[in-house]
């Protein structure tokens, strides 16, 4: 279904500066897909302290209620540098919930690609050519770390394009399952610019997500988190695949039903 674009005042996020590490947050939301606007970036609103790593995300907030086997959503992320001419950029990432533990559960997928990525809503394609950053299967356990993925430089003229395809297996086992019903999950990404030119940048304590001086919300991974300094999480809420799962069950039930 296609729905018009919404627009929103752009706002730049802040990052916490720890001598030349800038660390940006996304947070948690509450957009259905069904209601969200597709094709506009959001940037994510301020943390508490002016920083050089702004993140963008469509959509922002987010929510996926309608992930179901063979149906992926996607979720772009760019990272963009101010008031720095280039720095290095790593990611992380987070995960947690009984859907991203199953064994038919969630696989969540990170692509770059140095242009903006192209039909998103159907088939995603990046024109220079995609790069794999990593596939977090059921089997990782990134509940409190994950191994540090390094991207390519960021240069203030050239954003990073970061696309996560969050996808169930997609076969007739997963669609039978019945374990895969009523599960949630919470998945996060944690990028890190470090600044690799001559410009200085002050060392400032970082809030924690949600905390004083700082809008974050809680995404309820917060206390896992001690080892990034003002990592935040856009979640990825999966509360609405054990609906997906049995509306699509209930679909070829019918089916079969009117062959028989």
């Amino acid at each position: 279904m296609h729905h018009p674009a919404r627009t929103a005042r752009p706002s730049r996020v802040v990052t916490g500066l720890v001598g030349l590490l800038s660390v940006a947050a996304l947070a948690a939301g509450s957009l259905l897909l069904a209601d969200a606007a597709r094709a506009a970036f959001i940037d994510v609103p301020e943390t508490g302290q002016p920083g050089h790593l702004v993140l963008s995300a469509d959509p922002y907030p987010a929510e996926f209620l309608d992930i179901s086997p063979g149906d992926p959503a996607y979720w772009q992320v760019t990272a963009r540098l101010e008031d720095a001419s280039s720095a290095t950029l790593s990611l992380e990432l987070r995960k947690d919930g009984g859907v991203t533990a199953h064994p038919r559960g969630i696989t969540m997928t990170v692509d770059r690609c140095s242009v903006p990525w192209t039909d998103v809503d159907t088939s995603p394609s990046c024109a220079d050519g995609l790069a794999r950053v990593t596939v977090a299967t059921p089997a990782d356990d990134y509940t409190t770390s994950s191994p540090t993925f390094e991207l390519r430089p960021l240069r203030a003229d050239s954003p990073e394009h970061l696309l996560v395809t969050l996808a169930v297996e997609d076969s007739a086992a997963a669609m039978a399952d019945e374990t895969l019903m009523g599960l949630t999950g919470n998945m996060g990404l944690g990028l890190t610019a470090t600044a690799i030119d001559d410009r200085p940048i002050n060392p400032i304590r970082p809030d924690r997500p949600g905390g004083p001086g700082g809008p974050l919300a809680n995404t309820g991974l917060d206390g896992q988190l001690a080892g990034l300094a003002a990592f935040g999480a856009l979640t990825a809420g999966l509360l609405g695949l054990a609906l997906v799962v049995s509306r699509m069950r209930g679909r070829r039930s019918l089916t079969n039903d009117e062959v028989n």
